[in-house]
């Protein structure tokens, strides 16, 4: 082995070891009392066993081919003795494309790769670890595989963005026959409204929302990262109505509100020729449709029945129509790994009371990305946008009128919305109040309880009118006040330290928002009056630029949310290839 796959595993071992200190997705998880010997030295030779597990998990996750043995150097409890260290040969190509050399037999040697990792893993030193260790070894692995993964895509994203800003002349003007070409189906299954223009359109023009949108040129360029991670093939379960259409026939409502993404999704899906599949032996995902936040809300709001009479019948319309599911082949194939439900709202599965016994493995999408949250996965699961379905906000017509007529900035900063709650500071963990006071006494802010004399027009303007946009945590750290602001150009502050944003493996939210934590709250005032107008006008340009992926258009397009949430699925099923509970061939 040649000096630097030595060094490897140890790089590997300590991002493990990083990871099983700081679990994503699962809540705050930290490591097992039993871990620490008591003797104030930290973790036990235990513990170092299983991450070093890990490393070598990792190692064989990432790398693929035959090699030489390399001395693990395990000494002590639970030994694993040695292992397998592979010729080290680039598969960056693997992840760029989504697996295409280990599916034609070349390159990797894809089939030793799976030999060696499924060998180690049916090794006796590694079945004589506890069932708890070899979890937490494989669970390490695989979340910083994940990771890694997520880099990897977001700088060829860097790179494929460079390359089409270089000045070469054939980049500077495309044919119209080679355009059409490039862009291939991106102008279906929808139309655009019109094409201008068949020369490479600038930046600039690129971020005029309106070019944008009927641009494929601009779109091609905007997208390289997404078009790179081919499209899932879904297949939807065509369930009973009375799980879906014949409650949206009754209450319009559910497909409008903001968790309207379950109706959403669901048709949007039947209608993307481009993602649908028909046959199910076809499918990578298996989507299962059901309105469970408008069930629950029409038993809760609607007929005035008590919570617990509403979970309880809540509760029994996801039984009914999981023990459908259940029954089906696909399910029983993998558990419901490839199988995705929408859950739309704050509380996610939990509206579901048997979630983890009985959808514990499937894939969710939802809104709520509270890292702290035992319902939310980041390894497996999607965060999406809110559902918006004011034309005002999502319409590429609006936002250019927003561009072209920006509104006087009457308000340094603006928030509506739930302060002082019966619960006291169990509620936002106080925060909500605490800003109250901060602004008690400033002119320019609004924050306030929403009122009978602002309507949803007085809202929208107060929103479009403000340089930022407050999002303070509530019950979770969700709210749709965030893509509200996005949507008016209101540079959104977020202060909900365990907040995870949709697409993040894309963009940098860091350039268009200010995340504030919970603990400088104080601050806030300051940091606000001390950003140079310059770099607010900047942030509201790269706003126009990634509002697209905030909003779910009619019919959907290319960049949108759902588009977006769709190569996010695309990019689950490339990413967990190798996982140890893989379901793809």
């Amino acid at each position: 082995a040649t000096p630097l796959l030595r060094e490897l595993p140890r790089g590997l071992v300590a991002l493990c070891a990083l990871r099983m200190r700081q679990r994503p997705g699962g809540g705050a998880s930290p490591l097992p009392s039993s871990y620490d010997d008591g003797g104030g030295n930290g973790r036990s030779r235990r513990l170092h066993t299983v991450i070093l597990v890990a490393g070598l998990l990792l190692l064989l996750l990432l790398t693929g081919g035959s090699g030489d043995n390399a001395d693990t150097g395990v000494k002590g409890g639970g030994a694993v003795g040695r292992g397998s260290h592979p010729t080290h040969e680039e598969e960056a190509g693997h992840h760029e494309s989504g697996g295409g050399e280990h599916e034609g037999g070349g390159g990797g040697g894809g089939g030793d790769h799976d030999e060696e990792l499924d060998d180690f893993m049916n090794s006796p030193e590694f079945l004589r670890m506890s069932t708890t260790d070899r979890i937490m070894a494989v669970d390490a692995a695989l979340h910083v595989a994940e990771s890694e993964v997520a880099k990897l895509a977001k700088e060829r994203s860097k790179l494929m963005r460079k390359l089409d800003s270089s000045s070469e002349p054939e980049q500077e003007a495309l044919d119209p026959s080679t355009e059409e070409d490039l862009v291939g189906d991106m102008s279906e299954p929808f139309s655009y409204q019109s094409q201008a223009t068949r020369s490479s359109p600038s930046s600039d023009q690129c971020s005029n929302p309106v070019i944008f949108m009927n641009n494929p040129q601009c779109q091609r360029v905007a997208h390289h990262a997404e078009e790179d991670v081919p499209l899932p093939r879904v297949y939807v379960y065509d369930v009973p109505t009375k799980f879906t259409t014949d409650m949206t026939h009754k209450w319009k409502r559910c497909s409008t509100d903001q968790y309207g993404t379950e109706v959403f999704f669901h048709e949007a899906l039947t209608g993307a020729r481009d993602i649908l599949v028909t046959r199910p032996e076809d499918a990578d995902f298996f989507f299962v449709p059901i309105y469970g936040e408008c069930f629950l809300w029409s038993w809760e709001m609607l007929r005035r029945e008590n919570r617990a009479k509403s979970f309880e019948l809540t509760n029994a319309l996801y039984a009914e129509l999981v023990t459908l599911i259940r029954r089906q082949t696909w399910w029983n194939r993998t558990d419901g790994r490839d199988h995705v439900f929408v859950f739309p709202g704050a509380r996610g599965p939990t509206i579901f009371n048997e979630w983890q016994h009985q959808v514990g493995h499937s894939i969710y999408l939802t809104p709520e990305g509270d890292r702290k949250a035992n319902y939310f996965d980041t390894w497996k699961d999607i965060v999406i946008p809110g559902m918006e379905a004011d034309e005002r906000m999502y319409l590429a017509k609006h936002r250019q009128h927003l561009v072209d007529n920006p509104p006087q900035r009457k308000w340094l900063a603006m928030f509506r919305g739930t302060i002082d709650h019966r619960e006291g500071n169990a509620y936002s963990r106080g925060l909500r109040p605490r800003l109250k006071k901060i602004f008690a006494n400033v002119s320019d802010v609004i924050y306030d309880t929403k009122k009978q004399d602002c309507n949803r027009d007085c809202y929208v303007q107060e929103m479009a009118e403000s340089v930022f946009c407050m999002n303070p945590l509530g019950w979770t750290p969700w709210t749709l006040r965030f893509y509200q602001a996005v949507m008016t150009r209101c540079i959104p502050i977020v202060i909900a330290d365990d907040i995870e944003f949709p697409y993040e493996s894309e963009i940098n939210y860091a350039s268009f928002t200010l995340k504030l934590p919970e603990k400088d709250v104080n601050n806030i005032l300051v940091i606000m009056r001390g950003m140079p107008e310059d770099e607010r006008e900047r942030r509201r340009r790269e706003m126009d630029r990634l509002w697209l992926k905030f909003t779910y258009q009619r019919p959907p397009r290319r960049g949108d949310a759902f588009y977006s949430t769709m190569r996010e699925l695309g990019r689950k099923k490339r990413t967990m290839r190798n996982g140890v509970n893989r379901f793809w061939d």
